[in-house]
C-alpha cells in the first residue's frame, strides 16, 4: 500500500453533502483533498494544482462529467479518473475506456471499496514509474525489450526525425507512433493516421494529398489530404510496404520538399509534418524485388524501432491479459477479476501468431461469454487449448539453443490431461480411459502436474 499522505485528490460532484462525505473519507486517508461542483471550477483547480487522481460524478447538474475527462485529454493533463454514476450504460462505459478512464463505479457503492480503488490506482502508477512517463501508459509490458523500446521512444520523440516502426501485425506499432507524437513538441497539434493497405489504390492518393473540386468525376467539393490536415503535427502511414509504386514517387517528393499538390490543383501547398511509418514487411527485401523504391526506403528508415512478436516476450502476457480483462469487464459491465489456473497455463504456452491483437480478441470473447467472476476454460474457443495449435508447426522444432526435453514432455502431458478432463467434464475415470491410462497412473500425473 502506497502511503497516501501528500497525494492530491480532486472530488467533483454537484451534491454538496456527498462531496463533503468524500472529502472527509479521503482526508482521513491522508490525501490533500480538493473539491469542485462543476466543470469550470474543476478546470481551474487542475490548471493550478498537481492532481494525482480525480473522482468525478458522471452527471453534474446539467453538465456531463465526461466533458472534464475530455478537457484533460485535450490539454495534456494526464490524470487518472474514476467515474461515479447511478445511471450505468454500456455506451458510457465504452466512451470512458476510450478516453482512458481507469475505473467506473455504480452508485450506491461501498466507501471503503472506493478508497481501496483509489489507493490501487495510485499504487499501480507508482509501481509503473520506471523512469518513463505517462504518455507511454498505453504500451503495456515489463520485459527488457519493451522497457528499452519505451526509453528509445522518449529519446526519438525529442527529435523531428522520420521513424520507421517494424514488426508483425498486431504487435502495437500504432501505439508506439502515438506515443512518439504525444512526447514530441508537436503533441498539441494533429496526429493523422492512415492504413495504406486498407484503402483502394485509386482512393489512397486523394486521402493522402487531397483534391480540388472537379478534379475527377464525383469530386463535387474541395478535400484536404492528411498531409495538409496534419500541418504542424504528425502523420502515421501504417503498412507503408503496401503503397503502390506510382504513389511512392509522389510521397518521396512530399517528404523531401514538404510541399503537397492536391489532385486538380494548379498550386502547391507548403506543409510542416513529422512522418512516422510502419510495416510488417521487410522493406529491404522489397527493394531488392523491385516492389519498393530504395530511395524512399532510405528516407523512411532514418530511425528504426522494431517490436518483437509477443511469443518472444512472454513476460508481457500476464500484464496485457490483466489490462484487457479489466478493460472488457468495465465495457461489458461484468465483475470478472480472476483467471483460472488452466487458462493461465494455456496463456503461457499459446503461440499468439496474431500477437497482442489476438490476445485482446481472446480476452474480449472470453469476458463476453463468461457467466462467473473468473475466466474459465469454457469461455475460450476450443483451439486455444488444443496441442496442435501450440506445437504443430515444424519450424517450432528447430533447435537453436539447448532445451530441457523432460520439461517439454511434461508440458505436453499436462495439456492432454487438462484436455481430457475438460472433455469429460472433470470425470477422472473417463479422462484416464481417453488417455489409455490406469486410474492410478492418471491420478499420479494429476498430482505431479498440480492439476486440480
Amino acid at each position: 500500500m502506497v502511503p497516501m499522505a501528500g497525494y492530491n485528490i480532486l472530488i467533483i460532484d454537484d451534491e454538496k453533502s456527498f462531496r463533503e462525505l468524500l472529502e472527509i473519507l479521503f482526508a482521513d486517508e491522508g490525501y490533500n483533498v480538493f473539491t469542485a461542483s462543476d466543470i469550470p471550477s474543476s478546470c481551474e483547480i487542475i490548471k493550478n494544482k498537481k492532481i494525482d487522481i480525480a473522482v468525478c460524478d458522471l452527471v453534474l447538474g446539467n453538465e456531463d462529467g465526461m466533458d472534464i475527462v475530455k478537457w484533460c485529454k485535450q490539454h495534456n493533463h494526464n490524470i487518472p479518473f474514476i467515474l461515479m454514476t447511478a445511471y450505468a450504460s454500456s455506451s458510457t462505459a465504452l466512451e470512458s475506456v476510450k478516453l482512458g478512464v481507469v475505473d467506473y463505479v455504480t452508485k450506491p457503492f461501498d466507501m471503503d471499496n472506493l478508497a481501496n480503488m483509489v489507493s490501487d490506482v495510485i499504487s499501480s502508477r507508482e509501481e509503473n514509474d520506471d523512469g518513463c512517463c505517462p504518455e507511454l501508459d498505453e504500451i503495456k509490458g515489463k520485459s527488457d525489450v519493451i522497457n528499452k523500446i519505451k526509453k528509445y521512444i522518449i529519446d526519438v520523440a525529442k527529435t523531428d526525425s522520420t521513424v520507421l516502426i517494424t514488426g508483425e501485425s498486431g504487435t502495437g506499432k500504432e501505439l508506439v507512433a502515438r506515443a512518439i507524437h504525444r512526447l514530441s513538441g508537436r503533441s498539441s497539434r494533429a496526429f493523422k493516421a492512415i492504413n495504406c493497405s486498407a484503402i483502394p489504390y485509386d482512393l489512397l492518393e486523394s486521402e493522402l494529398f487531397g483534391y480540388k473540386k472537379g478534379a475527377f468525376t464525383g469530386a463535387s467539393y474541395d478535400k484536404k489530404g492528411i498531409f495538409e490536415l496534419a500541418d504542424g503535427g504528425s502523420i502515421f502511414l501504417d503498412e507503408i510496404g503496401d503503397m503502390p509504386l506510382f504513389l511512392q514517387s509522389k510521397l518521396l517528393r512530399v517528404i523531401q520538399d514538404k510541399i503537397v499538390q492536391p489532385l486538380g490543383a494548379g498550386k502547391e501547398i507548403k506543409t510542416d509534418f513529422r512522418l512516422i511509418t510502419a510495416t510488417n514487411k521487410n522493406l529491404e527485401d522489397q527493394t531488392k524485388q523491385g516492389n519498393f523504391r530504395s530511395d524512399l526506403y532510405y528516407r523512411l528508415n532514418v530511425v528504426n524501432i522494431h517490436i518483437p512478436p509477443l511469443r518472444e516476450r512472454r513476460g508481457d502476457i500476464e500484464e496485457l491479459t490483466r489490462h484487457f480483462l479489466k478493460k472488457y469487464s468495465i465495457l461489458m459491465d461484468k465483475n470478472i477479476s480472476q483467471i483460472s489456473f488452466a487458462v493461465n497455463e494455456a496463456l503461457k504456452n499459446y503461440p499468439f501468431k496474431g500477437n497482442v491483437r489476438e490476445l485482446e480478441n481472446l480476452i474480449e470473447r472470453a469476458v463476453a461469454m463468461e457467466k462467473t467472476n473468473k475466466l474459465l476454460p469454457s469461455s475460450f474457443p476450443r483451439y486455444f487449448f488444443e496441442l496442435e495449435d501450440n506445437y504443430g508447426e515444424q519450424d517450432d522444432f528447430i533447435l537453436e539453443n539447448p532445451v530441457d526435453l523432460d520439461k517439454i514432455v511434461e508440458k505436453i502431458e499436462k495439456k492432454y490431461i487438462l484436455a481430457a478432463l475438460k472433455k469429460t467434464n472433470g470425470n477422472q475415470s473417463k479422462a484416464a480411459e481417453l488417455l489409455n491410462l490406469s486410474g492410478r497412473a492418471f491420478r499420479y500425473k494429476m498430482g505431479k502436474y498440480n492439476v486440480k
